[in-house]
């Protein structure tokens, strides 16, 4: 829950009550603002503003109860607030005698703090049980023991044409327009179901007919009682869900798709959205009411980019197509399926939208990809991916580079396996940079190989490699196991038939190159 930010105003001719007050014990959920004033200014329409002065002038412009956001604190001469008991208005929060002990001040102002927050609090509930009623599509109301209207939704109220004022404190036969001749029957009847809840002290169900000026209507009731602070039942509480009229279907419909827990979209023959779910609303942050004048296919073509092509799946007339939407920052991949609408004789009527976010779908097909396609110690790419790639593009330009390592063996066999993890890492890592514009693999143990296209010539990678090469000798140089790579090229314009072959081809130049190294040593 969001702190209360407490704004407390001190007009005080103790300039030090500020620095006192900071020392108080804070409260958990209050947030303070001190500003020491010469005088107060004006705080119409501000909420949670405390004021301090000594000065029952200064305080005077505030004594009024339509400032309810406005509380009031006298800390000063006793003689002076005894002369004026009767000028303290309702919203004075406590009074501080000059002489008081600096810890009882304290103790005072973190008691203030906390009836702040009690204020704020009682709001806030209020505040979340009209929305929650209000926003209810049934008629909701509160009752007492006697049968009096507490409280009443705006569902209610359009029902009855009262508003709730209207209807606090009044019976069933003023709220319902009940005339006189029917004697009181219909309050009786109402009030069986009343009695009923705070007899059993359990929720009750029940098909109810009340009538009203315009005639009897049909409604589903769930009815609660309602305990105060003793345990004792105080009243009841009710929902009404009016059976009356066929339209009544379009309502559980809506409730129906309300409940389903993806968002959707309604769109009417043209593609103007009609309705959305509470689904829709939390993930998109749009409501009916924004998407009256919206026009579907532009909302999703200004905030969203295609990552899967729409298709229509004919059989089943709906369109099929994956959206990547950022949404508060964060990029999610939706599903988004388009239902057709068809009445009787198959006529387009409308658009069911369905959006499923499938981003962990995705991410968990990444993962799985890549667990599947590169390396686990060097994080290149593997021997089945590097074979699938030349397979995909076998009928174009391509050159192979061959890597192998020279006496990598000595290491493992020197150092220890884990010495030689690291070479083949750093080896790895140092491929990828000489050949960043290039698909890097590690076929296995100390083999890798480069796949380079037609847009980088033979002569760029002849300097790469030999690069490469004497990079890695210079690396390894401390070793002192004579540790280096060999690497064969070999190039295909676009007919490979038989990969393997093609990769054979720079193996043997690999093989060739490696042999030369050899008799080189030996002729040294």
């Amino acid at each position: 829950m969001d702190s209360i930010v407490l704004k407390v105003k001190i007009c005080h001719s103790d300039k030090n009550i500020e620095k006192l007050l900071k020392e108080a014990e804070p409260v958990n959920n209050v947030s303070v603002e001190f500003e020491t004033v010469d005088s107060f200014g004006n705080y119409d329409g501000q909420q949670d503003v405390l004021l301090i002065s000594d000065s029952i002038k200064a305080l005077i412009p505030y004594f009024s109860k339509k400032q309810s956001g406005i509380m009031i604190i006298f800390a000063g001469d006793s003689n002076l607030i005894f002369r004026a008991l009767n000028f303290f208005p309702q919203n004075i929060l406590n009074i501080w005698l000059t002489g008081m002990p600096d810890e009882y001040i304290k103790f005072e102002f973190n008691r203030a703090m906390r009836l702040m927050l009690m204020r704020y609090d009682s709001w806030l509930y209020k505040n979340w049980l009209l929305s929650l009623i209000d926003s209810l599509p049934d008629l909701v109301w509160f009752k007492d023991k006697a049968g009096l209207h507490w409280l009443v939704n705006d569902k209610f109220e359009n029902t009855v044409h009262k508003t709730r004022e209207m209807c606090h404190g009044k019976g069933h036969n003023y709220i319902w327009d009940v005339p006189p001749e029917d004697g009181g029957k219909s309050e009786f009847k109402c009030m069986e179901s009343e009695r009923e809840v705070m007899e059993k002290k359990e929720l009750v169900m029940a098909d109810e007919l009340v009538k009203t000026d315009v005639g009897m209507r049909h409604f589903m009731t769930y009815k609660s009682p309602i305990y105060d602070r003793d345990g004792e039942v105080a009243g009841t509480v009710g929902v009404g869900h009016d059976m009356t009229d066929l339209n009544n279907a379009s309502l559980e419909l809506s409730m129906l798709i309300d409940n389903i827990p993806m968002a959707i979209m309604i769109c009417n023959e043209e593609w103007k959205p009609v309705q959305v779910n509470s689904r829709f609303e939390e993930f998109f942050g749009l409501g009916d009411k924004d998407v009256v004048n919206l026009d579907y296919s532009n909302w999703k073509r200004e905030n969203s980019t295609t990552v899967k092509l729409r298709q229509y799946d004919e059989a089943a007339h709906l369109y099929r197509s994956e959206q990547a939407f950022v949404i508060d920052g964060k990029q999610y991949i939706i599903n988004c399926t388009e239902q057709e609408v068809l009445d009787y004789f198959g006529n387009i009527t409308g658009y069911y939208c369905f959006f499923r976010d499938i981003t962990a779908e995705r991410e968990y097909e990444n993962i799985i990809l890549k667990f599947a396609n590169e390396d686990g110690l060097t994080g290149l790419y593997n021997r089945r991916y590097f074979f699938d790639h030349i397979n995909m593009h076998s009928d174009e330009p391509l050159t192979i580079l061959f890597m192998d390592m020279d006496n990598f063996k000595k290491v493992n066999d020197t150092l220890g396996h884990n010495k030689g993890d690291e070479v083949l890492i750093a080896t790895a890592e140092a491929i990828n940079t000489a050949f960043d514009d290039c698909l890097v693999a590690r076929l296995g143990g100390d083999e890798f190989a480069v796949l380079a296209d037609e847009d980088i010539p033979e002569e760029e990678l002849n300097k790469r490699s030999n690069e490469l090469i004497s990079k890695l000798e210079d690396e390894y140089a401390p070793l002192n196991l004579g540790v280096s790579i060999s690497i064969g090229m070999a190039h295909s314009e676009g007919h490979i038939e038989d990969i393997d072959a093609f990769i054979h081809e720079s193996d043997q130049m690999m093989y060739e190159v490696k042999q030369e190294k050899k008799k080189g040593r030996a002729t040294r």
